[in-house]
């Protein structure tokens, strides 16, 4: 009889240890769907997120082609500079709406049960792509302020991205710099004037033999002597007060872009056609007579 009790006491005691093990493992198991639910939902999310970013980029690029285009072309009328203003406008949208994205992302992330190194590595390189867009955006805007067009209704949109670090800006400024040096050494030509006596002592021009050693010529040295040169934006250099009885410029410049003023006394030089006239040369030599 007391064998009976005990082995009904041992059944009643495993019975209870199962039913607890039981109900543990059917909660473990809600959780676990609850989670898996979740991360499943994060992910779908997370996607979502990603090929929106991706789409941005695409969308970025396409604008950037069209504003090249435009101002390669050089055409700065009325409806290429709405375009091109309306153009960066919409760029800077896209990267308003990557930013945002990009929050997205970030919060997906934490939101998933577990860390995931391989979407972390995707939201690293997705937020380095943006900070290098960014920093080509606004070098292009700095091209485009360069070549005098007007970009309106940025302030806000330049001021909400709040993505460009001091390391960037100093980039920025850097390319900025290089782009106004470039401008300015490619629109920088050099003129020297004088009698032959001073430009020959000056290391200008050289004696050197013409066809056949029958008569002589002045032709501009090889090892040019800079220091005797005055430098000049070939933009905003239009004349060139002379003063002399003769005149003949040594380096050649087509004769229809150019005019030289005065009868018995050449007054003056006076540049028509700049880019004809710094076509052949970037130095302008002028041999004087008095």
């Amino acid at each position: 009889m007391q064998r009976v009790i005990l082995f009904l006491m041992l059944a009643v005691i495993v019975v209870s240890c199962n039913q607890k093990e039981l109900e543990q493992l059917r909660e473990e198991n809600a959780k676990l769907k609850n989670e898996q639910s979740q991360n499943e939902e994060a992910l779908y999310e997370f996607a979502q997120s990603f090929n929106s970013i991706q789409s941005n980029f695409d969308s970025i690029m396409v604008k950037e082609g069209l504003v090249t285009k435009i101002t390669t072309s050089g055409e700065k009328s009325k409806s290429a500079q709405e375009i091109v203003n309306d153009q960066v406008n919409a760029i800077y949208d896209l990267l308003l709406k990557n930013r945002e994205e990009m929050e997205k992302l970030r919060r997906k992330s934490g939101q998933l049960s577990k860390k995931n190194k391989d979407l972390e590595m995707i939201i690293e390189r997705l937020n380095r792509e943006l900070e290098e867009k960014v920093v080509e955006i606004e070098m292009l805007r700095g091209q485009l302020a360069q070549m005098q067009y007007q970009i309106t209704g940025l302030n806000e949109k330049v001021d909400s991205l709040g993505a460009v670090t001091y390391r960037q800006k100093q980039v920025i400024e850097n390319q900025q710099t290089k782009i106004t040096e470039q401008d300015s050494a490619l629109n920088t030509v050099f003129y020297a004037i004088g009698t032959e006596k001073e430009l020959k002592a000056n290391g200008v021009i050289t004696k050197d033999g013409g066809f056949l050693g029958v008569g002589k010529s002045n032709k501009v040295t090889n090892d040019l002597n800079l220091n005797y040169f005055q430098s000049v934006d070939k933009r905003k250099f239009h004349s060139l007060k002379i003063g002399a009885k003769k005149v003949t410029l040594s380096t050649p410049h087509p004769t229809g872009s150019y005019q030289l003023h005065g009868d018995k006394v050449i007054d003056s030089l006076t540049v028509v056609d700049p880019e004809q006239f710094w076509r052949n040369s970037r130095y302008l030599v002028i041999i004087i007579k008095h």
